[in-house]
């Protein structure tokens, strides 16, 4: 009896402890279940204030970049300006391989070249080096499509010589002429034909454009050089832009040239560094050479109008050409220079050049405008009535 009473004894125990570690299982899950969510709180809240500081930092940013918005914009555009330059200069500066031809002469003011392969009309640009009468004419990427001892379709009526050479990957063609032509290109399948014709009546003007050697790709962009072709195009303007040359020129070689085709209009643009405060402009003008109603101080004088008001620099007058300043000096046609004196501030910075640039080019378009609404148009008029 006693016996079993101990055994009662011993179960009752067991039991007893086996409910408090259950108890002592239990409250350690309600721990942890309570540790865990108050590691969801924490991790929650930090995503919060995480997400607000990103949320903040982000509009900061935004707002800094759009209020230097131009600033990355100049910088992007310089940038692909310096490269399209870069591949220039390294594309001229690459050695020349001479391609072997022969020449059938024909009286029909064309260059005719034989293609084994079609090219894409994209790939195929003409550049006029207009103080030689040279033209060049390069098909990007074609060099292996170019055999020796092709046979070109030329005239010698009005080609001095013709040139054909390998550079790189490029076909080159180099065409000297005895005069300055307007030109066509026409392509297909098995030739690339440049039609030559005399510049003709189809222009209401021609206006030639000079920038320093040196300083020639100031207005190189793309979209610049785009924007002047089609202020000539819609003003029927025959355009020369001297910046388009990379062979070396001078004032000299500019002048001669518009004095030969008898320039409706010749515009310098000249920008060198002062040690004054403030940017300025000087008006360079030749009153001695007199024509009457239109000449190079009723130009220049437009000139100078439409840069102030376009770039509100100040205008510091007029000076008369000098022996330095032959593009006007030497003009027997209406010839006007501007020389802008830009601070050293404005000169380094990035922003101030690519926006002056372009106002330079807006300028330039609307002195043409005006020359042609003020002078060239009405002469035009009163000689039709």
């Amino acid at each position: 009896m006693q016996t079993g009473n101990n055994e009662t004894h011993v179960l009752n125990t067991n039991e007893i402890k086996d409910t408090e570690r259950n108890r002592d299982i239990a409250l350690t899950r309600a721990e942890a279940e309570q540790i865990l969510s108050g590691k969801r709180d924490w991790i929650y809240r930090c995503a919060v204030i995480a997400s607000a500081v990103f949320a903040v930092i982000s509009i900061i940013m935004m707002a800094a970049f759009k209020q230097h918005e131009e600033f990355f914009d100049a910088s992007s555009r310089i940038g692909i300006l310096v490269e399209r330059v870069n591949a220039q200069e390294q594309s001229v500066s690459a050695p020349k391989r001479n391609v072997r031809t022969t020449f059938r002469d024909e009286n029909q003011s064309r260059l005719v070249l034989p293609l084994r392969e079609p090219i894409a009309d994209s790939a195929v640009t003409i550049r006029e080096e207009f103080t030689q009468n040279k033209y060049v004419i390069t098909l990007s990427g074609y060099s292996k499509y170019m055999p020796n001892g092709v046979e070109l379709v030329s005239d010698s009526t009005m080609m001095e010589a013709v040139g054909v050479y390998r550079q790189n990957e490029d076909v080159v063609v180099e065409v000297y002429c005895v005069d300055q032509y307007d030109y066509e290109l026409v392509t297909d399948n098995s030739t690339l034909t440049v039609n030559f014709q005399e510049v003709g009546e189809q222009y209401a003007a021609s206006a030639v454009i000079w920038l320093p050697y040196e300083d020639r790709n100031r207005l190189a962009l793309p979209e610049w050089r785009q924007r002047l072709e089609k202020m000539a195009e819609r003003q029927q303007v025959r355009l020369y832009l001297s910046s388009d040359m990379q062979e070396i020129y001078t004032q000299a070689d500019v002048v001669r040239f518009a004095n030969e085709i008898r320039a409706d209009m010749v515009l310098g643009v000249q920008i060198d560094k002062t040690q004054e405060e403030q940017p300025y402009m000087t008006g360079v003008c030749n009153s001695a050479y007199f024509i009457p109603d239109y000449n190079s101080v009723n130009l220049s004088v437009v000139m100078a109008e439409t840069f102030v008001e376009i770039t509100g620099l100040k205008m510091n007058g007029f000076e008369e050409a000098d022996s330095k300043d032959v593009l006007v000096s030497e003009a027997k046609v209406p010839s006007a220079l501007i020389e802008v004196s830009m601070t050293q501030k404005d000169l380094e910075s990035v922003e101030s050049e690519y926006q002056f640039n372009e106002k330079v080019v807006s300028a330039l378009e609307k002195t043409i405008e005006d020359v042609l609404e003020r002078y060239i148009k009405v002469e035009e008029n009163q000689n039709e009535s």
